[in-house]
Order: structure tokens, then C-alpha cells, then sequence
């Protein structure tokens, strides 16, 4: 990923590669965005 994809990414809310969330104490939030985002989605050809 280059920079500037970084900065594209960033800029978005949410979508198929990005999950914002906040928490600080429910850490089964944080583990199944981890997994989900972990794979790939059929035919994006990118890693999750």
C-alpha cells in the first residue's frame, strides 16, 4: 500500500477495508473486525 493509498483510505468513513469503532473496553468488538478484515472478499483481489 502506498502512501497516498493510505491517505485515500483514511479519508473514507466506512466501507469493505475500513471499520471505525471505539472502545475501550469491549475487546470481542476489536477481535471480530481483526477476523473479518483478516480475508479477503470474493473477487476484490485485494487483502482484507
Amino acid at each position: 500500500m502506498t502512501p497516498q493509498e493510505l491517505k485515500e483510505l483514511l479519508k473514507c468513513d466506512e466501507g469493505y477495508r475500513i471499520e471505525r469503532t471505539v472502545s475501550l473496553s469491549n475487546m470481542d468488538k476489536f477481535q471480530e473486525a481483526i477476523c473479518a478484515f483478516a480475508n479477503d472478499l470474493p473477487g476484490s483481489g485485494k487483502k482484507g
